[in-house]
């Protein structure tokens, strides 16, 4: 695959220009952030992919993945978790930076007035806690024990303001599990979705980049980055 007209061997051997436009202060190709030495260093010590990737401009572009879970019609404490996919597949190396869900509990107040309020309300208390697993290629766990929903999203951005990296063919799956019932409801269906967002990049033979390769073109190109660097 090309980029700007040239494959990533060919963007590689250029690069040495684009970290001198850095070194003075300039953009690279297609970033939109000005980002300077420092900053592709700080992110290089997490990881060297998505650094290079920034050095060598090639795009950024969002992208979304949602994993719904539906609670059945009666609602009951202590059943069986519900367990979600992704509803795609995660077809290139992904940086999600920022979670968020959504609740709805369409029977509930049904035409009335206080339907707003309720749907509010039910957003900053679901009663709902998750489990997640990354799947394939390392497999772990996000949470080992069922986790507040809540709680597990608003903490994800500070945690991760660089991206938490997944890589091709990899697949998350949640578990639901019903911890509280709707106040002035028992009955469902009761849908929780858990979005994922995040950036990848345009190009993507950069799944073809290797941590340590990487990491070296960084060093040759003028930046710090460390010698022993993990980096998912």
């Amino acid at each position: 695959m090309k980029h700007l007209g040239f494959t990533m061997a060919e963007m590689a051997a250029r690069t040495t220009t684009d970290a001198e436009r850095v070194g003075l202060g300039r953009a690279p190709r297609g970033t939109g952030q000005e980002p300077t030495p420092q900053w592709v260093s700080e992110i290089a010590c997490l990881d060297p992919i998505a650094a290079y990737g920034m050095v060598l401009g090639i795009p950024r572009v969002p992208i979304s993945f949602n994993a719904a879970g539906n609670f059945p019609t009666t609602l009951a404490l202590g059943a069986i978790p519900i367990e979600a996919g992704l509803d795609t597949t995660i077809a290139q190396r992904t940086w999600i930076d920022n979670i968020t869900y959504d609740i709805q509990l369409p029977n509930l107040f049904v035409g009335s007035v206080f339907k707003a309020q309720s749907d509010a309300f039910l957003r900053q208390s679901p009663g709902i806690s998750i489990r997640l697993t990354v799947h394939s290629g390392p497999r772990y766990l996000v949470s080992p024990n069922f986790t507040p929903l809540d709680n597990f999203v608003s903490t994800f951005t500070e945690r991760w303001p660089r991206g938490w990296p997944l890589f091709k063919q990899q697949n998350i799956e949640v578990e639901y599990q019903l911890t509280q019932l709707p106040i002035g409801s028992t009955s469902g269906p009761y849908i929780v979705t858990l979005t994922f967002n995040g950036w990848q990049f345009l190009d993507h033979t950069v799944d073809e980049i290797s941590v340590d390769v990487a990491a070296r073109k960084l060093r040759e190109l003028g930046f710090w980055v460390p010698r022993a660097v993990e980096c998912p």
